[in-house]
């Protein structure tokens, strides 16, 4: 006994697809821009500030002085001398008073006496440190006056090219299903 047979035979369906890619370019350009910055106005004011110099420690270190000061050294030497001259007589006196103890005392005066002793002191050198230097400042009043910068941009578009795509469907391939009865 013959038993039929179902045949189906099927092919399947097959697309094509055909791409042309989009193409794009974007370019910017650098903006233009320019910064300008104005000077600012200062105004410095000051009064003149207080300056003393002292140099009467720079004179007299010299022996430059004036004629108070002279006078008021010569008195305070003359004192001194006087005072060692007192004294010198008083120690003649006391030794002419004694003169029976023996020796020459007067021969030994004249001796001592005889010897004349001059000595000059001139004045020193000049030293920067006698000089007393003091500087008092005013204060200095400062004004500024300040300028804003000067900005200025110029702005560019972008360069902007667009080619769009495309996607072609083909069918390259027909789906097809057969059915055959066999006996």
């Amino acid at each position: 006994m013959n038993i039929p047979k179902l045949h189906i035979q099927s092919t399947p369906g097959r697309i094509g697809l055909n791409i042309q890619k989009p193409e794009q370019t974007i370019r910017q350009h650098k903006a233009e821009q320019s910064i300008q910055q104005p000077r600012a106005e200062m105004e410095v004011r000051q009064k003149p500030g207080k300056l003393t110099i002292d140099q009467t420690n720079a004179w007299h270190n010299l022996d430059l002085k004036n004629a108070l000061v002279r006078t008021e050294e010569l008195v305070s030497i003359a004192k001194n001398q006087w005072m060692e001259g007192l004294a010198r007589v008083s120690q003649e006196g006391d030794e002419m008073m004694r003169i029976e103890n023996g020796g020459n005392p007067i021969a030994a005066q004249a001796k001592r006496n005889a010897i004349f002793d001059f000595t000059f002191q001139p004045g020193g050198n000049p030293a920067y440190d006698l000089v007393d230097i003091h500087y008092q400042p005013e204060e200095a009043q400062i004004d500024v006056q300040r300028r804003e910068p000067i900005i200025e941009t110029k702005k560019r578009d972008p360069e902007h090219h667009y080619k769009p795509g495309s996607v072609d469907v083909t069918m390259e391939q027909m789906p097809d299903l057969q059915i055959d009865w066999k006996v």
